[in-house]
């Protein structure tokens, strides 16, 4: 139906006709002499037998697809809106993706043009017909993009043109077979039936047969070369589990860039349900959104290496108004293979019913096997108060800033969502976390600890099963030097959700307070197991080292968690402490320089103050003792900060008065005293020891 060139009918999903016309791009990049162009259009089309009586195809998406094809020039593959729009929904063709705008075309018909290139693909420069065709183009931002029916119920039409007049449609057909053959063989194309060419054999078509098949060995081997890279096992995935997912971040395909917490989200809950499905290993979510914003082609393969995972969840959320298009696609890192794809449509209070849909079809697609429990909790909706659910995500988000600003904005949104909803477990767990960030930090221990206990008992009257509450409680009770219980919740946080990284990792914490560093240092390993971009875990495994007083293996450790993470400032406070082990003032004094911290209850300036004290700089630890002095009529400091600098300035009475008041009120750095070098000068003194055996006499 194109005159010289022919069409090709693909039944399956939106990529099978991108990908043919990429190859046939690329095929046709070592011929310039065969200048082509393709347009790209899903819509209905239907059989019907021409006047030779022979079978053929017809109708709307055969004709718009010709209309794109006719905008186009020379090596543009132009794609209506229509696909452009499924095709975004996947991370790896977004980067192809240029939009031109809406042009009036044949009949006054309007179409959506959008030009997928790429550096070696495609023709870049926009369309000359553009200006040529009478009508109109509106350029349309990609918040306007609207979603579509189903990628499933589309046929999706491929149109070439050569524009090379002396080439017969024999030719153009021969030139299109490998396409057909690679889409024929997967059982999932049709193509228009090639006429015979009649024409005696000349130089000219010795030529172009010569041409043809140098393309079409081309494709042959290209096809011939994916076939055997599918089928040979990987070098290096032969010990990622059987069952692994990594759900990396929800693209935000909303206009507005505030309705981004709805994505974040919602990639959120998919990991916290996931994790919870027995046998299903999931990694966290700093390493998950540690690809956040990435959409190169190969992510896949990263995703799968970095985080030991076979496949990935991806998807994107819409929001319009109170209307809620999610998309979700779970891909095979092995060879990229789509295992499911899927649009849910409905209202923005549909929201709990899409997250458990794709669980579901998660766990069907890696044929998990759940009991009455496992089923009932993908199903579980956290609140029936859509505007308590939107107040807790922001809740989240606020708490992700790591600040006293976001801490505090954190706990008015948590506090508003139960206003909604007084049985929202999980936000009694927001504010409770909350608490235990800012307790030592920006507010007295003590009083930050019994909040901490009262939401985490609070979350845990409503929802005895829900591992969150048992952390929380368990990192109250710790706070509260009650070891001996937070252990028992630690352990049930964890028996309830074995892919919850964040238990392991503070029960590492409190295990190398009392001195249990071997066993803290196996807890931190699953912790970076289950989440191994987590620049924190990989600095926490390096605390336990030193604690140890292997100085060396944690320095090494620490650098790579800097590799990992350059900006860590908590790498350079660790760093600068090793230093001081090994006797490098000058170098430990650089590091916590590089390394501060404004935002530590005064931790940095204690630190640097007793790196002075000890080198011999008793002016300048002096001056950091006055500067507290100050700043602790202006906000909180921890009183272990005076005591560092007073234990450097060999003040050992001053410096226990301020370790008597640091117990008094609870401070978390009370944990440090049985392991942190810095005590070693006061571990014969009495009253050092009378203070060890208050705090830790539940687990001696």
């Amino acid at each position: 139906p194109t005159g010289d060139g022919m069409a090709l009918v693909f039944t399956g999903s939106v990529e099978e006709p991108v990908e043919c016309a990429l190859e046939i791009s690329h095929a046709l990049r070592a011929q310039p002499s065969l200048p082509v162009r393709m347009g790209i259009h899903s819509g209905p089309i239907h059989h019907v037998k021409d006047a030779s009586g022979r079978d053929n195809i017809a109708g709307v998406g055969i004709n718009i697809a010709q209309r794109v094809m006719d905008c186009g020039d020379a090596g543009h593959i132009l794609v209506s809106k229509r696909v452009a729009d499924d095709l975004a929904q996947q991370r790896r063709w977004q980067p192809y993706l240029h939009e031109l705008g809406d042009v009036e075309v044949k009949h006054g018909v309007v179409v959506s043009l959008v030009n997928l290139y790429a550096e070696t693909i495609g023709n870049p420069t926009p369309p000359s017909r553009l200006g040529k065709l009478g009508g109109r183009v509106r350029i349309l931002s990609k918040g306007a993009r609207k979603g579509l029916s189903p990628v499933t119920r589309a046929m999706f039409i491929i149109v070439g043109l050569f524009i090379a007049f002396t080439f017969a449609l024999a030719i153009v057909s021969v030139i299109f077979a490998p396409a057909i053959v690679r889409t024929l063989d997967r059982g999932r194309s049709a193509a228009v039936p090639q006429p015979s060419a009649t024409a005696s054999a000349s130089l000219g078509d010795t030529i172009k047969s010569l041409v043809a098949k140098k393309i079409t060995d081309e494709l042959k081997a290209d096809l011939s070369r994916k076939k055997t890279a599918a089928v040979e096992p990987s070098t290096t995935g032969s010990a990622v589990p059987e069952k692994s997912i990594a759900v990396l971040p929800f693209v935000n395909m909303s206009g507005n860039k505030d309705d981004e917490y709805l994505s974040d989200g919602m990639t959120e809950e998919l990991i916290n349900v996931l994790a919870k499905v027995p046998g299903l290993r999931v990694p966290g979510r700093t390493s998950c959104f540690a690809f956040k914003g990435r959409n190169e082609e190969e992510i896949f393969h990263e995703v799968g290496e970095r985080l030991h995972v076979g496949t990935v969840l991806e998807g994107s959320v819409r929001k319009a108004g109170e209307k809620l298009r999610v998309t979700a696609q779970l891909v095979k890192v092995a060879d990229g293979y789509h295992l499911w794809s899927e649009d849910y449509d409905g209202d923005v209070k549909d929201i709990f019913t899409f997250q458990s849909n794709v669980a579901k079809r998660v766990v069907d697609a890696l044929q998990m096997q759940l009991g009455t429990d496992e089923t009932r909790a993908l199903a579980k909706k956290p609140t029936e108060n859509l505007e308590a659910y939107r107040l807790y995500l922001l809740g989240r988000n606020e708490f992700g800033k790591y600040s006293e600003a976001g801490w505090t904005s954190s706990i008015r949104y948590y506090e508003q969502a139960l206003k909604l909803d007084p049985n929202y477990a999980l936000a009694y767990c927001g504010l409770a976390d909350t608490y235990a960030y800012m307790g030592g930090v920006v507010m007295p221990s003590k009083e930050a600890v019994a909040k901490e206990k009262e939401f985490a008992q609070k979350a845990m009257e409503l929802d005895p099963e829900l591992p969150e509450a048992h952390l929380s409680l368990a990192c109250a009770l710790g706070g509260a030097f009650d070891m001996r219980n937070a252990q028992i919740e630690f352990d049930r946080a964890i028996k309830l959700n074995p892919n919850l990284a964040w238990a392991y990792e503070i029960y590492a914490w409190f295990l190398g307070g009392v001195g249990r560093l071997d066993e803290a240092i196996a807890k931190d390993k699953k912790a970076i197991e289950l989440d191994p971009l987590n620049s924190f875990f990989q600095s926490a495994l390096a605390y336990y080292l030193y604690h140890a007083r292997r100085y060396d293996d944690a320095m090494v450790q620490v650098r790579k968690t800097l590799e990992l993470d350059p900006t860590s400032t908590l790498a350079h406070n660790l760093l600068g402490r090793c230093l001081l082990g090994k006797g490098d003032t000058a170098g430990a004094i650089a590091e916590f320089q590089q390394g501060k911290i404004n935002i530590t209850g005064a931790w940095y300036q204690g630190l640097l103050g007793y790196a002075y004290a000890i080198s011999g700089d008793r002016p300048k630890a002096e001056q950091m003792l006055r500067e507290l002095e100050q700043m602790a009529k202006r906000q909180y400091v921890n009183s272990t900060a005076f005591a560092a600098i007073y234990v450097g300035l060999g003040e050992t009475e001053k410096a226990l008065d301020w370790l008597d008041k640091a117990y008094e009120n609870q401070e978390s750095a009370c944990w440090l005293l049985k392991v942190d070098p810095i005590y070693d000068s006061l571990r014969n003194e009495p009253r050092f020891q009378a203070l060890v055996e208050k705090i830790f006499h539940e687990t001696q």
